[in-house]
């Protein structure tokens, strides 16, 4: 499986100065670097869900979009997730971002994933779902990027991508980032809320990984391989339960009443989840109806699938192929993972194979470079 380097930061808070919400007081490393494996094809399926500008989505135009992303990647299964600089570096600049911010929402996805993954004993799979489907919420309001259903609980996500180094030391983009959100997640009992920032290069991905106290629910400390770091680190705030710093002696944090409060959206988690789940449903809908058929037909989870491999490299000699599938019923959660599990066991060391099946989507991820290779996934 292809591989990230994780650090893994944790902030404490302040009283605020604007208004009635803390902000960021400091932030510290709480784990040295860990390697941390990573499953393309979850990076992947997130995008698969993007809002389109206008009108419904099309079947070709997101295959397309996601192969513009995969062939910028190395596709070494067994390696780091790194950029084909020099390809990368000559695109364009409005590409070069869609790529990085593609990357940083597929790799939070993909850390928060291998993060649960690497506390349980069997295959864990969190729904991740775009909080920009719904758009009937406040969309002009902010709030985190992604919210991940997780069994009994909802994770906020917020994530963002860079092709750059990746600094030595948080930056004040990411303080004030977490300055906007923190609001968020307070007005709802302080909710679980996790950020990422992916700095992706020729050399490898490293994702900064940033939760309040060094926790996320179910987590119970640093996940990964570790490796070395050079830099001082606090691995005590993974225990820490006061949040809030002390004041300052001679501090004033009181709100000042001539700044404009934080706009933030109101509405619920839950109220996001269901209003995106049925969004979800709709774009998925719209995907199966302007898919092409498979000949003969192919069927996967016992359900009838509809999509084409596509070669993963525009650039050069074909490294690979790739499936955005798309089921004409979803599958349920566990029936999802025991597919999931399935696929990846079978023939699991000549092709390479990255596998996600997960409600109505399949996305496969192969070194295979031979046309159509359905007998990958098929029943």
């Amino acid at each position: 499986m292809a591989w990230i380097t994780l650090r893994q930061f944790a902030w404490t808070e302040r009283p605020g100065r604007v208004d009635p919400y803390p902000e960021v007081d400091d932030i510290h490393r709480v784990a040295v670097d860990r390697l941390l494996p990573v499953d393309l094809s979850y990076a992947v399926s997130v995008n698969a869900l993007a809002v389109p500008a206008s009108g419904p989505v099309r079947y070709e135009t997101r295959q397309h979009e996601l192969r513009l992303v995969l062939c910028y990647l190395n596709s070494d299964p067994d390696g780091p997730i790194r950029l084909r600089d020099e390809p990368f570096r000559a695109s364009a600049s409005h590409i070069r971002r869609f790529v990085s911010e593609s990357i940083g929402l597929g790799m939070l996805t993909a850390a928060v994933q291998a993060a649960y993954q690497s506390q349980t004993t069997a295959i864990a799979h969190v729904d991740a779902l775009p909080t920009a489907l719904a758009g009937q919420y406040n969309p002009a309001k902010t709030r985190p990027d992604l919210l991940f259903d997780l069994p009994g609980q909802i994770l906020a996500g917020e994530a963002r991508g860079r092709f750059e180094t990746p600094p030595t030391r948080a930056s004040t983009q990411q303080r004030d980032r977490l300055n906007s959100l923190i609001p968020w997640s307070r007005h709802h009992g302080t909710h679980p809320l996790a950020m990422t920032w992916a700095y992706t290069t020729g050399l490898g991905a490293t994702v900064d990984l940033f939760t309040r106290s060094g926790r996320l629910p179910g987590m119970t400390g640093p996940v990964g391989q570790a490796v070395s770091a050079p830099v001082a680190i606090q691995p005590e705030l993974f225990d820490e339960d006061q949040l809030t710093a002390p004041a300052r002696p001679g501090a004033d944090h009181r709100p000042r009443r001539d700044v404009r409060a934080r706009d933030f959206d109101r509405s619920s988690p839950r109220e996001l989840a269901t209003a995106i789940s049925r969004r979800v449903g709709d774009i998925a809908d719209q995907l199966y109806q302007s898919a092409p058929r498979p000949d003969p037909p192919i069927r996967v989870g016992e359900q009838d699938v509809r999509g084409s491999w596509a070669a993963l490299d525009l650039l050069g000699p074909s490294t690979g192929s790739f499936v955005l599938g798309v089921l004409n019923r979803p599958l349920s959660r566990e029936r999802g993972l025991e597919v999931t599990a399935r696929l990846r066991q079978r023939d699991p060391e000549s092709n390479g194979l990255s596998i996600l099946v997960s409600g109505r989507m399949v996305v496969a991820i192969s070194t295979d470079t031979a046309g159509q290779p359905w007998r990958l996934i098929a029943d």
